[in-house]
């Protein structure tokens, strides 16, 4: 039977209590924590295209734009949109804030006298 920790986990699976392989437990060894912590760790993959490149919302097309890494939109016989967006979920969301966006109004010169 395998023991737990403190932390209620099984020792070997608990990230606080494991050993490395350096003795010492990987939360305090500092060429585990060195190795963890490095730039080369941090760096964010590029993701993968999706299964499906295209969809519809609302009369919009949403595509994947691998050039972007991301996705966009297009109304019908229109160009892509300047924003790229993580998700497709992302871009129906700001399909839908597209439809509640105050229109601005012209502006009039004012009738004021000075």
């Amino acid at each position: 039977m395998t023991s737990l920790c403190i932390h209620g986990f099984r020792s070997d699976e608990c990230a606080s209590c494991r050993e490395c392989p350096h003795g010492l437990a990987v939360s305090r060894c500092s060429r585990c924590r060195a190795a963890a912590t490095a730039a080369s760790r941090r760096r964010v993959v590029p993701a993968t295209p999706p299964d499906t490149d295209t969809a519809t919302y609302n009369g919009f097309e949403i595509v994947f734009t691998p050039s972007v890494n991301g996705w966009q939109y297009r109304a019908p016989d229109a160009p892509l949109s300047r924003e790229s967006y993580r998700s497709a979920f992302l871009a129906r969301k700001a399909i839908d804030t597209l439809g509640s966006a105050p229109v601005a109004e012209a502006s009039r010169p004012s009738k004021r006298r000075k």
